[in-house]
């Protein structure tokens, strides 16, 4: 009996062993891509996506290469370097994970179907994404943006209607850099050594709180929202916050201390608030009380 058991077993296991031979040697790549066109195409036909290659890789993984994902109006566009999609054994059959490039930087969530059409990320992460080569981040404000973005937290996408999407998560932005439409405390640019707030994602609105910024010449905090539009740089904004000018500011631009100074005793306070209402592309800044 235990003879028989240990035959059955090793023929499973040579079978087993046969079919991955097979599928490493004899993937169909060029069936499978058409495929995914296809689907694609029938399920979400407002979105354009290719895929530069493909290759199966063992155990129970897929890596997808040079992919490209846009609206059919090329309104935005998001490419691709490498994506790999696996079956963890930890995992149910309809859960993928999925590790990938994407703007220089390192993405990876677990994907899972829930209700109503509806698509889980979980345990999303994003890391050291270059803000410069967002090419639709600079057209939408209309200057060029320097810094490396990561952010964390759970999405949530429809995958029939894909501006239907939720986050909830946090977001770091370092070495923050871009320049200003107008000169503020004589700085004609603004740079922080690190941003990061709560941000929540729903219906088209972005609402961010516990903003906290700190660079060498301002340290503040920030609060508020915007209202996303397409094109991206006609998206409404209004903020809130505070902002703390450093001794390194009064160092390089001594004319401002005295200002500075007599404001801080009139209202009694360490910071100077703040609000910036307007477009993302034409943004208002405005200091309240402080002439």
């Amino acid at each position: 009996m235990v003879r028989r058991s240990l035959i059955f077993l090793f023929y499973c296991l040579l079978i087993l062993g046969i079919v991955i031979v097979f599928l490493v040697l004899l993937f169909p790549r060029d069936k499978f891509l058409g495929w995914v066109s296809s689907y694609i195409g029938e399920k979400l036909p407002s979105v354009e996506l290719s895929i530069g290659d493909i290759k199966y890789v063992h155990p129970l993984k897929i890596r997808l290469y040079e992919l490209d994902l846009s609206d059919a109006q090329k309104r935005w566009e998001i490419p691709v370097d490498t994506l790999l999609m696996s079956i963890e054994p930890s995992f149910t059959v309809d859960h993928v994970s999925i590790i990938g490039v994407v703007f220089g930087g390192d993405l990876s969530f677990d994907l899972a179907p829930v209700s109503n059409n509806r698509l889980e990320l979980s345990n999303l992460q994003i890391s050291e994404i270059l803000l410069a080569e967002l090419n639709m981040l600079e057209q939408a404000m209309g200057r060029k943006v320097e810094g490396i973005l990561s952010l964390e937290g759970r999405a949530t996408v429809n995958y029939r209607r894909l501006d239907d999407v939720r986050f909830t998560g946090t977001v770091r932005i370092e070495k923050f850099l871009t320049p200003l439409n107008q000169p503020v405390f004589e700085e004609t640019e603004v740079r922080f050594d690190r941003v990061n707030s709560e941000v929540v994602f729903s219906g088209g609105v972005v609402d961010i709180t516990g903003g906290k910024a700190s660079g060498p010449y301002l340290h503040g905090d920030f609060s508020g929202q915007i209202w996303g539009t397409v094109p991206l740089g006609r998206s409404r904004v209004e903020m809130r916050g505070s902002l703390i000018p450093t001794q390194a500011l009064i160092d390089k631009h001594p004319n401002l201390a005295e200002p500075l100074k007599a404001y801080l005793n009139r209202y009694m306070a360490d910071s100077i608030p703040y609000r910036v209402e307007g477009t993302i592309a034409e943004p208002l800044l405005d200091f309240e009380n402080f002439n």
